[in-house]
């Protein structure tokens, strides 16, 4: 029987990406996590406080009789074997048949939620065949499960991180309540440029009046809509022009719109000596960088210079060079608020900081499966 918050063991934890998320969604107690990467555990310990919990340091020694009782096994199990970044040896690998651990310790403790995290690429791996073999060991112990590919820059932070997560549940009437995540009601209508109507211009972020038969009036918000741009003052007859992802904007003289040229298409105007350009972009650390509007998928390895294929890492703009992301940079990209970084930043290397924030979880990812995961549960616990 569940009680008032849905008890869960942090496997594979990192430095706690699910422990975080899930402490923000609310109504979940960690009973205890698994970690083998001594430092990366030293950073958990650091930001919470696992006094009297479980702790096993190799999940392959985990014993199941030791562990207290949990109503949800959550965790990212390693996915190198499955990434196209690497040589996705599968089962093969080592590191690929941990899942089986996962599964050894669900099929004596038979919680009553999973919640698992990996790359997209476990999904085609081997034509399909090591995804259908994880479904089919999971299905074999009668747990329903559902997945879905999620992007962080989807859950309010600029990274675009595709991952795979997916949901095990052992009553069918959690069904569908966590899964899938999906655009519904849009915002109000929002102008972003005014004028007469026709010219007004409205962010097409928000939900359009409904059409009628009839022309014009009657309050109907006609009027131009920007598709994906943020709106520019110039000299022109619109007043205005459009500046999408990857184009520079110069900054002098903000406020007036007697001038032309302020927007670059995907190039960075002139150099000047002062600042006066900007970019609402990322920018790539390799020999030929595109401009982006998400930062590239954060690695272990982010903290490299310059990398040798395109658009691997994210770089930005400081002023007259591209620069590298500062760890604190990595992990608020992985979701993480300042005050739980700065305690990290004063006892692990920049080197460990970023492996540390390539090897994680975004933390607002799991926050919002969470928070629909313990909605699940309360309702489902009320009809009992």
């Amino acid at each position: 029987m569940i009680g008032k918050t849905i008890r869960y063991i942090d496997l594979f934890s990192g430095i706690g990406g699910f422990r975080e998320g899930l402490t923000r969604a609310g109504g979940f107690t960690c009973i205890g996590h698994c970690e083998i990467d001594e430092k990366a555990n030293r950073s958990y310990e650091t930001l919470f406080d696992t006094k009297g919990e479980w702790f096993c340091e190799d999940i392959k020694k985990a014993d199941p009789n030791e562990i207290p009782d949990f109503d949800l096994l959550c965790g990212g199990f390693p996915c190198q074997p499955f990434s196209t970044a690497g040589n996705r040896g599968g089962f093969a690998d080592p590191r690929g048949t941990l899942f089986f651990e996962i599964a050894r310790l669900t099929a004596a403790k038979r919680p009553a939620y999973l919640l698992l995290e990996n790359v997209p690429g476990l999904l085609n791996h081997d034509g399909g065949r090591t995804f259908a073999a994880i479904l089919h060991t999971l299905d074999r112990l009668g747990y329903g499960l559902e997945w879905q590919v999620l992007n962080s820059k989807d859950f309010g932070v600029p990274q675009s991180r595709r991952r795979v997560y997916l949901v095990g549940y052992l009553d069918e009437r959690c069904r569908g309540k966590v899964f899938p995540f999906t655009e519904t009601a849009g915002s109000s209508l929002v102008q972003v440029l005014p004028g007469t109507q026709g010219n007004r211009v409205y962010s097409a972020d928000g939900v359009s009046c409904t059409l009628a038969a009839q022309a014009g009036g009657f309050g109907g918000k006609t009027g131009l809509y920007e598709v994906g741009g943020l709106p520019i003052k110039e000299n022109t007859k619109k007043g205005y022009k459009m500046a999408y992802p990857g184009d520079s904007i110069n900054l002098a003289y903000a406020q007036q719109n007697t001038r032309r040229g302020r927007v670059g298409r995907t190039i960075a105007h002139t150099l000047t000596t002062s600042s006066d350009q900007g970019t609402p972009c990322f920018v790539d650390m390799n020999e030929d960088p595109a401009v982006t509007p998400y930062a590239r998928c954060l690695t272990a390895g982010q903290s490299g210079s310059f990398h040798k294929h395109r658009g691997e890492a994210s770089g930005v703009w400081n002023g007259c060079r591209i620069r590298r992301l500062t760890p604190k940079e990595c992990l608020r990209l992985q979701g993480w608020q300042d005050d739980r970084i700065e305690k990290v930043l004063t006892i692990q290397s920049d080197a460990q900081l970023y492996k540390q924030a390539g090897n994680g979880v975004t933390v607002t990812v799991v926050e919002a499966i969470g928070k629909r995961l313990s909605a699940a549960n309360r309702e489902v616990t009320a009809i009992d």
